[in-house]
């Protein structure tokens, strides 16, 4: 189910990888790989790529420690569900509105 950020709908990340899988079934080669790009005292940034048979898709995402809740007891995790989100909304999955940016996230 669709969640409402600023008033835009997205799909979550698991609703996006649900479409990514029904779409393409176990004879087509579909490959999700993460990389940290950069982690530090304050926060870590992730890359993610989505390879299927329709291209190659990139998704970048940073978490920041200080800003509490969750990012800050999970800042790795965040950071590299949110960049896998965006390669796949990138890739056509789960796109509704638009891409969240960091401030709508």
């Amino acid at each position: 189910m669709p969640v409402t950020i600023h008033n835009k709908q997205y799909n979550t990340v698991a609703e996006r990888l649900t479409a990514l899988h029904e779409e393409f079934n176990e004879n087509q080669v579909v490959d999700i790989s993460t990389c940290v790009l950069s982690e530090g005292p304050t926060q870590v940034t992730v890359q993610a790529i989505v390879k299927t048979p329709r291209g190659t898709f990139y998704g970048h995402a940073r978490s920041r420690k200080e800003s509490g809740g969750i990012e800050a007891q999970s800042d790795l995790e965040v950071a590299e569900t949110s960049a896998v989100g965006r390669a796949l909304a990138f890739a056509g999955f789960g796109a509704i509105e638009s891409v969240a940016s960091a401030e709508e996230v």
